[in-house]
């Protein structure tokens, strides 16, 4: 028995020289992928080669590049033995690419919610009309003739949501109210932002695209999408609106029992137009 156990590492050593817990390397023995190479019958103890410790060396590059260990088999062969760094370098390759195309995005979007943070806090502080150019969006909307904040709204905001939710799609950062003009009459609906990229294929009727424009914003002390003809008549007249909007305002320090609302009449223009689906 001893000398079977000669020139082999026990399982203390191996965690010692590899830097890897001894927990971790039992739990690599039970899923196959680190065999060791003597266990001695009578204590059960571990015993390895030095050689194995370019495998733990290998297991741990995978840990780090959340390579699933579950295919570690694919770049390994302990019977041979052999390690195919080529393949492990190529998928930790993409795999870390795609955590950088991930994070790129998410720095786009703080950098996004920034830049609104800024410009709802401004505009919460002025509390007069403002002309902004505010991005495009894409919303799920539904017929609805009341207020923000009660119950029937968020019973049926909360059915738009799943709905969205079903179809595969985010939701975006906002809701809340959408005044559209039909017929040469204006039509009110509770609308949901969906995450534009989700959304680019999606072609219903219930779901609207409202390109980047011109803005004129204010902030309102309570909901009512149609005070939006009080406060505006000084600037523009309803042939100059395109659509009118109202929804929190993206405030920093942010009050969910009252949050501050804020109504955005977009403007005409010839390089933008409300597009319903078909």
């Amino acid at each position: 028995m001893i000398i079977k156990k000669k020139n082999l590492l026990s399982i203390g050593e191996l965690s010692k020289i590899t830097g890897v817990h001894i927990k971790a390397l039992r739990y690599y023995d039970s899923i196959g992928i680190l065999t060791p190479a003597f266990v001695d019958p009578d204590s059960g103890y571990r015993y390895y080669s030095f050689c194995q410790k370019a495998v733990v060396d290998a297991i741990q590059f995978c840990v780090d590049l959340d390579i699933p260990l579950k295919h570690f088999h694919e770049y390994t062969d302990e019977t041979a033995p052999w390690i195919c760094y080529k393949d492990l370098v190529e998928r930790g390759t993409g795999l870390v690419q795609e955590k950088i195309r991930i994070m790129q995005e998410r720095l786009a979007l703080l950098k996004t919610m920034q830049a609104e943070m800024e410009r709802s806090e401004k505009s919460y502080q002025n509390n007069t009309p403002e002309l902004y150019f505010l991005p495009e969006r894409t919303c799920k909307i539904s017929s609805y003739g009341g207020q923000l904040g009660t119950d029937e709204s968020n019973e049926q905001m909360k059915k738009m949501i799943i709905e969205i939710y079903t179809h595969k799609m985010k939701v975006g950062n906002a809701n809340g109210l959408l005044l559209l003009k039909e017929n040469n009459n204006w039509k009110q609906y509770l609308f949901v932002d969906v995450d534009t990229a989700s959304a680019k294929n999606i072609s219903q009727p219930q779901y609207i695209h409202i390109p980047a424009g011109q803005y004129l914003c204010k902030r309102v002390e309570q909901s009512d999408i149609n005070q939006v003809w009080n406060w505006c008549q000084p600037h523009l007249s309803a042939e100059q609106i395109k659509l009118v909007i109202e929804t929190e305002l993206f405030v920093g320090n942010y009050t969910f029992s009252k949050p501050a609302l804020e109504q955005r009449c977009l403007l005409h223009d010839r390089q933008s137009a409300v597009s319903l689906g078909d």
